[in-house]
Formats: C-alpha cells, structure tokens, sequence
C-alpha cells in the first residue's frame, strides 16, 4: 500500500515541523504545495511563502514540492490529487499545517490506522473517501466552522485512489470521479463521493496559537469571503444549466464569472478582489451585476 500526505501551506513555517515531524516517517511521499489562495489578501503582498517553509520542508527526505501561481483553493488542493495520482498512490491523506496528531498515545496506532484503511476499503469498495475524528479544543479559533468546542469531529481526510477523483463544484468538501463533469453533477448523470464511515487507530486535534493576529485576521476574512464565493459560484453553474426558481433567486446574483470578490455581513459581494486571472484590481472596484 502507497500511501501519501497532501499539504496545503502559505508562510506555515512555524507550524510545519509540529504537523510533520512526528508522522511523516508513515508516509511514503508528502505532498506540499505552496501558492496564495487567489482571493487571500496576503497582509504583505506576498505570493509565495517568504518567511522559510519552503526551505524548511526540502529537510524532509519524502516531500514533494509544487509552486502555485495563485488560484482559487480547489484548484490549488487538486494539485496533490493530481500529483499522487501520477505516483500512483493509493491513498492521500489531507494534513493541513495547523493539523497535529493527537498527543495520547492510544490516538497514534500507525499499524491499526493503516489496517483499518486497507479493510474499510475491501468492505466498501464503492467508497472513496473516509473520515478521521479531529479533536476541537476550547479556545480555538475557527474560520466560521460550525463547531462544538471540546468535542471529537468526523472531517473527510482519507482519499483512495487519489489521482481518480477531483474537487467539484467550486467547493473544498465536494469530490467526484475524475471523469465526471460538473455539468453531469448538477443534471445527476453522475454522482459525488459520499463519506459514510471514520477510520480509527490515528486522531488528529489543531490549534491556532503559533498563528499571529494579523495573519488570523487575514485567514478570517478569506474564509468568509471563500464561503460565499463558493456559493455564488455555484449559483451561477447551475443556473446557467437548469432553471432556477426566480422567487428565490437573490436579486443581486449574475450569469457570468467576472472576478473574486469580498462579501458583506449578509453574503452579498461589494468589492472586487481580482479578476478572473488573478489580476488585481486597483482600488476599490464595487460589485456590478454581470
């Protein structure tokens, strides 16, 4: 069994060696993929990590590394699919770099954990992905996750067959066959991947303590806007493919992808961000219905 970690990182170089240190000698290959999420607006106008990550991670023996222009956080997260694909491995685990394997012992059974995945995977061969319970302690500071503090959460971690599957529909917990086109999603020509089942003998837990105020702050405005920009994305897919009930319809919602955009307290776009490609825009450009 291959089996493989997909790291998305941007300026993490304080919370790398907590999250890979002590796991990475279980993985055949590290995937790490550096690049700003298109519609985060990096404080320092970087695009590309600065602070040493980069360097950092060369150190260990079983990383990957891809350089991504910036582009929106599906595309950047399929990279490690893709990658893993190429190498043919038959798992991809997701390892964010404030992820950390949890500290009791009982949580870290490398041996059980891989049993496990090898016999969910010949009992369920249909599906795809898995779960991994994550520990949310008090005090952490979530990017508008709806969570309970000091209790387990199942999130979707464990990807087999990688390199057969992709993000879908312009959303980060959204995956399907590979060969599987949005638009056969949205007429249900084909089906997404579900997650009915949680692996056990390894646990995960996270924190935001090595993170500054700054770059929280960033985060937090990326991931609102990133929740509503995945909507209106979304929207404006489907609509263009079936009719939409127009007494529902906001009436601020476009046909066309023009640009990434920062949205208010109630969801609705205000100001552009970039363009399509990337390009920023200069100033403040207000959102126009397109």
């Amino acid at each position: 069994m291959k089996i493989s970690i997909g790291l998305s990182y941007f300026n993490n170089v304080k919370e790398i060696p907590r999250a890979l240190d002590p796991i990475y000698k279980h993985f055949d290959k590290i995937y790490a993929i550096d690049g700003r999420y298109i519609n985060y607006e990096d404080p320092l106008g970087r695009n590309y990590s600065e602070d040493g990550s980069t360097e950092l991670l060369k150190k260990y023996p079983n990383v990957v590394l891809e350089e991504c222009k910036p582009m929106f956080q599906t595309d950047k997260r399929q990279r490690y699919l893709d990658l893993a694909g190429e190498d043919k491995m038959d798992y991809l685990i997701v390892w964010d770099s404030d992820d950390i394997v949890h500290p009791n012992p009982k949580y870290q059974n490398w041996n059980l954990f891989f049993k496990n995945i090898k016999r969910y995977s010949k009992k369920f061969p249909d599906y795809y992905i898995f779960k991994m319970k994550t520990w949310i302690p008090a005090g952490w500071r979530n990017a508008y996750n709806v969570l309970t503090s000091n209790a387990w959460a199942p999130y979707i971690r464990i990807h087999k067959n990688p390199g057969g599957q992709r993000y879908c529909l312009y959303c980060h917990y959204y995956w399907c066959p590979r060969d599987a086109s949005d638009e056969d999603l949205i007429m249900q020509r084909r089906g997404m991947y579900i997650s009915d089942h949680t692996i056990e003998g390894v646990r995960m837990t996270t924190d935001s303590v090595l993170r500054g105020e700054q770059q929280l702050d960033a985060r937090d405005g990326w991931a609102w806007n990133n929740i509503y920009e995945e909507k209106r994305r979304q929207y404006i897919l489907q609509s263009s493919l079936i009719a939409m009930d127009k007494k529902t319809e906001p009436d601020w919602i476009g046909t066309k992808l023009d640009g990434y955009y920062r949205y208010d307290k109630e969801g609705r776009p205000t100001t552009k961000i970039c363009e399509e490609d990337g390009t920023p825009v200069k100033g403040l450009v207000p959102y126009i219905k397109a």
